[in-house]
């Protein structure tokens, strides 16, 4: 009875060990299956405007733009957009950063106060300077507090920055730092 058990677990531990153990080589190869004719694989795209014949950023002063009459409904404080195709590759560039501390205990509160100034200077900026691109990038670097410490930079398109980019830059800031000043009084 012991050989026979014995006989049967040799046999089968000899029969495990001539089997293949590597499972990819069942694998079928499918490199010969065309994809193309099954349904399904026709893109469709929709495009709104037309593909510009040449890159606009090479040819930016040799674009010539027809405007035409504005609408009744349409926004006349803002630019047309025809006008500012030929600039509309150009390259945003940070200006400035400054770090802004709200204080230790920094909350909700403090950072709405915060972004109500930020929007009124970025009003009073773009009124007075009205630089192309002009944007900006609030991050919080606050080490236990992440609101403690918020940095916010200025940038603005590659000709403005060059142009009016530091004065532009300049206004944002303190305009930010006299308006939280006058705001947090205020909430006091």
């Amino acid at each position: 009875m012991n050989i026979r058990v014995i006989s049967i677990f040799l046999l089968a531990a000899l029969a495990a060990a001539c089997s293949s153990t590597d499972y990819r080589s069942r694998k079928q190869v499918t490199q010969g299956i065309d994809y193309s004719r099954y349904p399904g694989n026709e893109a469709y795209y929709e495009f709104t405007s037309d593909i510009p014949s040449e890159p606009s950023v090479l040819g930016e002063a040799d674009v010539q733009t027809e405007e035409a009459p504005l609408g009744e409904d349409e926004d006349f404080t803002s630019e047309n957009i025809a006008s500012t195709y030929g600039s509309y590759g150009d390259v945003v560039v940070n200006v400035a950063a400054r770090k802004f501390k709200l204080g230790p205990s920094a909350a909700r509160k403090e950072m709405g106060v915060f972004q109500k100034s930020i929007d009124k200077a970025y009003s009073v900026a773009l009124r007075k300077y009205r630089p192309v691109g002009f944007t900006y990038a609030i991050s919080s670097v606050g080490a236990v507090n992440p609101l403690s410490d918020i940095e916010v930079r200025c940038m603005l398109s590659e000709r403005s920055a060059n142009d009016v980019g530091q004065s532009t830059c300049t206004l944002f800031f303190s305009t930010i730092t006299s308006t939280y000043l006058e705001l947090i009084q205020e909430a006091k």
